[in-house]
């Protein structure tokens, strides 16, 4: 036998060795087998001169440790610690520099199997919230149960109304289960009608409209918050978002009154936002145009007059939508 090859063959048990104590390890961090991946990784530093290559992993090992010694007894504060520690996780994996997406993502879908756990444990699969501010779809959501999320959400905004993260939410969860885009675009329009602000942009699924977002940024040097506010107007003439068909009686004297309000605050003091507010909801009220002609406080001459004012470039780009569906339906 060739004195390579021997040395070879004696080598490959090492090798193999070395192999399956880092993926070993790993396999147990990202299921939370944490004791075990700990045994695994010590392991290798103890036996192998590169014993760093593992230090990140040990330490988010023991930092999990920690985090799910510190969780409390059996009872609601239980999910909520829970979901918590996924958000310390994220921000510690940050800290030490660890960028290894598939193990992050794979230890945050096990976090999250652990919450829901949790929540069945303690009888919360049908409160629409987990705690104040953290909507159950949203679990539901992050942990892959999208007919849930779905579900759950529909149910906050039932008795949470003017949400605009839930709508936002909602959308997302419509897209992540594979349904119509319009539907959740129909979401994504009331998020940002309530106030594009306070959307979760950062989870926001929809590819289009988040490339859209990044245009009008680099487009017109303008900053997130603003160019959330004039994405719905740009989302509309592009056809991202279909029409808004607003309900008589109600929903048509609320519409109706909020642009008024809005319109008065403008006039006392045109900032740029309160434009991107009235244009979007002009172009509403001018869809709903068969409807309203009678409404008190409506001109649609006057509002088309206004909507030039404002944006005239957005307002040519407007009448070109409008002439091109006009044609299309003759």
């Amino acid at each position: 036998m060739d004195s390579d090859q021997y040395v070879i063959g004696e080598q490959l048990p090492l090798f193999q060795d070395k192999y399956m104590l880092v993926n070993g390890g790993s396999l147990e961090l990202k299921r939370l087998n944490l004791d075990e991946a700990k045994k695994a990784f010590q392991r290798y530093k103890d036996l192998y001169k590169d014993g760093g290559k593992v230090d990140s992993k040990l330490k988010i090992t023991e930092f999990l440790i920690k985090g799910f010694s510190n969780t409390p007894g059996a009872g609601p504060d239980e999910p909520v610690y829970l979901y918590g520690l996924r958000y310390s996780f994220e921000d510690y994996v940050k800290s030490i520099g660890f960028e290894s997406e598939n193990i992050i993502s794979e230890i945050k879908s096990s976090l999250f199997q652990k919450v829901l756990d949790a929540i069945d444990r303690c009888n919360l699969n049908d409160a629409p919230y987990l705690s104040d501010n953290i909507p159950m779809g949203y679990v539901y959501m992050q942990a892959g149960r999208y007919d849930l999320a779905v579900e759950s959400l529909q149910a906050c905004i039932l008795t949470t109304q003017n949400n605009a993260a839930i709508y936002g939410y909602l959308g997302d969860a419509h897209i992540l289960r594979g349904g119509d885009p319009t539907v959740a675009r129909k979401c994504y329009l009331e998020a940002c009608l309530i106030n594009p602000a306070h959307m979760d942009w950062d989870h926001v699924k929809d590819k289009e409209l988040l490339k859209l977002r990044d245009q009008l940024i680099e487009t017109f040097d303008m900053d997130n918050s603003l160019a959330a506010e004039w994405l719905p107007n740009y989302a509309y003439i592009q056809g991202l978002f279909k029409p808004k068909a607003i309900r008589l009686n109600e929903e048509l004297k609320k519409f109706v009154d909020e642009y008024l309000a809005l319109r008065k605050a403008y006039l006392k003091e045109p900032t740029s936002d309160l434009k991107a507010k009235l244009f979007i909801r002009a172009i509403i009220l001018c869809d709903n145009e068969p409807f309203m002609k009678l409404v008190k406080g409506i001109d649609f001459i006057d509002i088309r007059r206004q909507m030039k004012e404002m944006n005239p470039s957005l307002f040519s780009r407007y009448m070109k939508h409008i002439e091109s569906k006009n044609r299309q339906k003759e």
